[in-house]
């Protein structure tokens, strides 16, 4: 891809996205799309993990909601994925990285999440051991690493902390997933905090609706939402009270613009159906 269709690609990018110009371009690949769902398959294993959490919720969610990611989603969070590394861009760095990163003894997080740096303008640089992704916690608005400091006051478990028999049970919990489906997942997750420039669709970082309907739906005063993010193999489902709304994910999803490649939409009475080779997301109504 040319120089100008790149930074073409990523104006497109960053009017969805939220990412400042610089953001969106570093995430821009040679293989002329907007990147999003472009990364090593270690990666986009992750980022399905991280969706994992971060969409199951209470009583009713499926067991990664004991990991507690899902209080993610009450922070203004910036997602700018990248080829080899997913990065999340906040006002609130260090409050965000203690959610992803175990610490102590026994707080549950991501399972095998491991800080590996602390940098300057407080960037936390972070591997996912069993996946060998890499996700960056910063509030940079371009996402960058700077320096490097000492991190030995911290308490995050680090690369020198191998998994323990609790986070070794967890991981065995997941049901194993195709590549498609992954895509799917992971697609979930770094659109989490997109809008619409035409105003059709928000995502909204799941807790506020950015088009400010009134039409009664979704209403973002919900404090305790449910949610639900399961299956197995080719074939899972989504379900959940409050916001998002349920077709603004789908069309996150699906958009011509900044959807997954390939991805195909259709509706019954009950779900939103997102296809992607031979996987299938299903989106309860």
């Amino acid at each position: 891809m040319s120089n100008s269709m790149k930074k073409r690609t990523a104006h497109a990018r960053k009017a969805y996205s939220g990412e400042v110009y610089e953001a969106a371009l570093a995430g821009i690949p040679n293989d002329r799309t907007h990147g999003l769902d472009s990364c090593t398959p270690g990666q986009r294993k992750m980022n399905a993990l991280l969706a994992l959490g971060l969409f199951n919720r209470g009583e009713q969610g499926a067991p990664p909601a004991k990991w507690m990611l899902s209080t993610l989603t009450w922070y203004t969070i910036t997602v700018s994925p990248r080829w080899n590394h997913l990065v999340f861009i906040t006002d609130a760095p260090d409050n965000v990285t203690r959610y992803l990163v175990p610490h102590g003894d026994s707080t549950p997080r991501l399972p095998g999440m491991r800080l590996r740096a602390i940098h300057d303008y407080r960037t936390y640089a972070l591997e996912h051991v069993p996946t060998g992704a890499r996700l960056v916690v910063s509030s940079r608005s371009d996402g960058k690493t700077h320096g490097e400091r000492e991190s030995s006051h911290f308490d995050f478990r680090t690369l020198d902390d191998p998994l323990d028999p609790v986070e070794e049970r967890q991981l065995a919990d997941v049901p194993p997933m195709g590549d498609a489906a992954q895509t799917l997942l992971a697609g979930m997750a770094v659109r989490m905090s997109m809008t619409d420039p035409r105003g059709r669709w928000a995502t909204g970082n799941w807790y506020w609706d950015p088009l400010r309907r009134e039409d009664g739906r979704g209403r973002d005063d919900d404090s305790d939402p449910r949610r639900r993010l399961w299956g197995a193999g080719n074939e899972w489902e989504a379900q959940w009270t409050g916001l998002p709304y349920t077709e603004d994910v789908a069309a996150a999803l699906t958009d011509p613009v900044i959807g997954i490649s390939g991805a195909r939409l259709t509706k019954s009475k009950q779900a939103y159906e997102v296809t992607l080779g031979d996987s299938i997301l299903k989106i309860r109504v």
